[in-house]
């Protein structure tokens, strides 16, 4: 607590100065040697080109240079260096709303290219934004948050281009070495008019956490190919098509297991011919040693590996995902005078398969294998049109309507569990779950139910469709205030129509004797709003305040829960349905420049108010979870960002933040009280980078110093000693060198002083239980990645 007000004291300290340094930055500079002044930076967080300076948001932007300089290869990889940004389990987690006890709340959006799309992979990106803050006028649902904008290269009407990458990187305790190969060629086809770019990248390295029962850490494979086309039939039109193919598998696990059994499960079989299955069965519990790991009491072999990195289970996981996108963008600047039309569609069709090995340990005790395989997708239409002023006067304004419809699977196997068929699994089987907790034999009931007796439990999905349907507006008029600079004054209004239609059905031994089925037909609608003033004095400094509102949409929470929960302690919020929720955020910052241009700064101070909080309840007894709008909230901070060019070579980058997100209900599902600080959001966290440019050689080379810190954080209401995660700071360095005109080489060490970073750590029960698990997700150790770059 002590180190969180410190930081917070500090981080005060820090802004004050900026406030105090912009009004006497000419002065000041005047006394200084001639340095180099920051350039200009433009983004479209308005859906429109502006000087970042001019947009009266807290924003980040992250350009291809620094992307490259940095060797970021996923978006993920940006949010360790923003201020306010929380991210345990790769998701972005923004200003503390993160709501519950799951890891992936879905408060923040992404939209690449202009489509809601949520991709990762940066090369031959432009530029990435987050925008912090409620963007529901705008970007519409689950960007109560923000929102993270992803904008990729466009096809070069004019001239021919090749490029490519490759790059190896060697972690501690990650076997093997990992590899990434990228690529793009540009095809100008007719002068200013047509071109052609296909961009494409592929990788595969091995996992860290290693199954000490199979021997296997498993495999990281993805590969993505994008190819557009862009048509420029005159000055006022450009027509820009593409394809997007992505495809991942994993059969590697996230999550060390770091628990410490009293004892284990053991089944002692004897012969007996008359038996069901040729067996008798009787249950011993054999004790673990004090303060042994799992792994270790059941004889895992290591093998040199490390034990912090491991996993004792029958099984190992699998996931494959595929996804094919097309998406239209159509510009016509000029439709009639002074008016620009925009248009942005998309079509997607998106596959999952997977296999969740767990199960073998929650539900059989190790004892004999069970596993769920799991099946699904989705076809997804999205439409976006919008008009728009584009003149020089005081009135500027955005119209538009948005179209999003999505269509699950319609699949008998969106879930079959399984357990092995030899007799001696079996008997333990039936006797596990028959005798022993009263549900019944998995291999009868397989037969009665679907004729296959390794199976016991189906999930079918007979109607899974979403449907939005949203108009919004966003219109701003500046007054000229002379000397005293000028003054937007900006609102927003979106309005929302939701539509949900699910028919589901499960079946098997943990429903009962008879399946269960969910219809909901249901919807809603509702509007949110903007408020924003943008002081600017001059042109290097800004002032502004925001009133927004944003929203998550509601939704089914089909398959209803089973027999086997009707009895858990936090069965009491569930309902078929759950509805959006609510965000109010009231918000003053500053941005700009100081110092005749040397440093750039931007913050902001918060407060959000959250109702009908949607929040994942899981239930222990059963493992199934349902989301319920079980809470409300309250999330307090401020933001501080800042680059400061020290020489002409040499620039320092400071970005802070302090952040109280707390509780303010009761809710007996989640075991939170009111009062208590919000799970997965850290009190602070910072991002110092000093970047030094220089000659090596005759050629151009840098080198970049950074440091990135974390305040602790929970993972679970109600929270045990295990669910915290200690506060870390983490030391990287790089360094790049100009092979020649064509070529670079860089060289990046992260992790320096192979600090242990845990990003995540969870009981997965609130009891003491000896099966229960204890996860820890690991940041990466000492790592050494070697990145050539090269152009033709």
């Amino acid at each position: 607590m002590r180190n969180s007000e410190y930081f917070k004291k500090l981080l005060l300290g820090s802004v004050a100065a900026g406030v105090l340094a912009a009004p006497n930055a000419p002065v000041m500079a005047a006394e200084e040697e001639e340095v180099a002044s920051l350039e200009e930076i433009y983004v479209t967080a308005r859906k429109r080109q502006e000087l970042i300076v001019e947009v009266p948001m807290n924003i980040a932007a992250v350009g291809e240079t620094e992307i490259l300089k940095r060797n970021l290869v996923t978006k993920e990889e940006i949010f360790r260096s923003v201020a306010g940004a929380a991210s345990p389990r790769g998701e972005l987690i923004l200003r503390g709303l993160a709501g519950g006890n799951d890891s992936t709340p879905g408060t923040t959006s992404t939209f690449t290219d202009g489509i809601p799309y949520d991709f990762s992979n940066l090369y031959d990106i432009e530029r990435v934004e987050v925008l912090r803050g409620p963007q529901g006028t705008l970007y519409g649902s689950n960007a109560i948050g923000g929102t993270v904008r992803v904008i990729t290269k466009k096809p070069n009407l004019n001239e021919m281009e090749i490029g490519g990458s490759a790059l190896f990187l060697s972690e501690k305790n990650r076997p093997g070495v990992g590899v990434r190969g990228s690529g793009y060629v540009n095809i100008p086809v007719v002068e200013d008019k047509l071109a052609f770019r296909v961009t494409g990248s592929a990788a595969k390295e091995n996992g860290k956490i290693l199954n000490t029962y199979t021997n296997n850490t498993g495999t990281n494979e993805d590969h993505f190919i994008r190819a557009q086309a862009l048509w420029a039939p005159n000055e006022d039109t450009k027509v820009n098509l593409s394809f997007v193919n992505s495809r991942e598998y994993s059969s590697t696990r996230s999550d060390a297991d770091r628990s410490t059994p009293d004892y284990y499960y053991e089944a002692i079989l004897t012969a007996n011919p008359d038996a069901k299955y040729g067996y008798d069965v009787a249950f011993d519990f054999p004790s673990c040693p004090e303060g042994t790991e799992r792994s270790e009491c059941r004889g895992g072999q290591l093998n040199g590996h490390d034990p912090k990195f491991a996993v004792w289970q029958i099984m190992d996981p699998f996931v494959k995902t595929t996804s094919n996108l097309v998406v239209l963008n159509v510009e016509k600047y000029n439709l009639v005078d002074g008016v620009d039309l925009e248009y942005s569609g998309s079509w997607r069709r998106n596959t999952y398969d997977g296999r969740q090995s767990g199960w073998s340990q929650f539900d059989a005790n190790d004892m004999f294998r069970t596993w769920i395989i799991d099946k699904d997708g989705n076809d997804r239409w999205t439409h976006e049109l919008r008009l728009q002023s584009n003149g020089e006067g005081p009135l500027q304004w955005t119209v538009g309507g948005f179209y999003d419809k999505d269509i699950g699977l319609k699949t008998p196997d969106g879930q079959w569990q399984y357990h092995a068929s030899d007799n001696k699994s079996r008997a333990i089987a039936a006797y596990l779950w028959g005798e022993y907790w009263g549900l019944g034999d998995p291999t009868q009931i397989g037969l009665d139910l679907y004729g296959d007796p390794t199976k016991n439990y189906n999930y079918t999905v007979h109607k899974w469709n979403t449907r939005e349907l949203a108009f919004f507006g966003e219109a701003g008029y500046t007054f000229d205030l002379k000397d005293a600079g000028k003054l937007e004054v900006t609102g927003g209004l979106r309005y929302y129509d939701l539509k949900d239609d699910l028919h589901d059905e499960v079946s098997g031994i943990w429903i009962g004797d008879e399946p269960q089925e969910t219809i909901t037909k249901d919807g809603e609608s509702g509007t949110r709003k903007k408020i924003s003033v943008n002081w600017m004095p001059s042109n290097d400094f800004a002032v502004f305040a925001i009133y927004s509102e944003g929203y998550r949409p509601g939704g089914n929470n089909g398959p209803n829960a089973p027999a086997d929960c009707r009895n858990d302690e936090n069965i009491g919020s569930y309902t078929d349905r759950y509805s959006s929720d609510k965000i109010k955020n009231y918000e003053i910052g500053f941005k700009g420049f100081a110092f005749d241009r040397k440093v750039q700064f931007s913050s902001a101070v918060y407060q959000i108010d959250w109702t009908d909080v949607q929040a994942v309840v899981y239930m222990p007894s059963c493992g199934f979870s349902y989301t319920a709008n079980a809470a409300s909230a309250r999330s307090r901070g401020l933001e501080f960002e800042s680059t400061t060019t020290i020489t002409d070579s040499l620039k320092l980058i400071l970005n802070a933040a302090y952040t109280d997100s707390k509780m303010t209900s009761d809710v007996e599902s989640l075991g939170a009280k009111d009062g208590d600080d919000m799970t997965m959001v850290p009190k602070y966290n910072f991002y110092a980078a000093l970047d030094q440019e220089f000659e090596l050689y005759g050629r151009e080379a840098s080198v970049r110093l950074d440091v990135a810190g974390y305040g602790e954080y929970k993972s679970h209401f109600n929270t045990k000693d295990s669910d915290v995660s200690p506060a870390y700071e983490v030391v990287n360095l790089s360094g790049s060198i100009q092979i020649n005109e064509n070529a670079r080489l860089s060289l990046h060490v992260n992790n320096v002083l192979n600090t242990n970073i845990i990003t995540y750590r969870r009981s997965r029960s609130r009891s003491d239980w000896s099966g229960n698990t204890l996860y820890e997700t690991y940041g990466d150790q000492r790592n050494l990645a070697v990145r050539l770059d090269f152009t033709f």
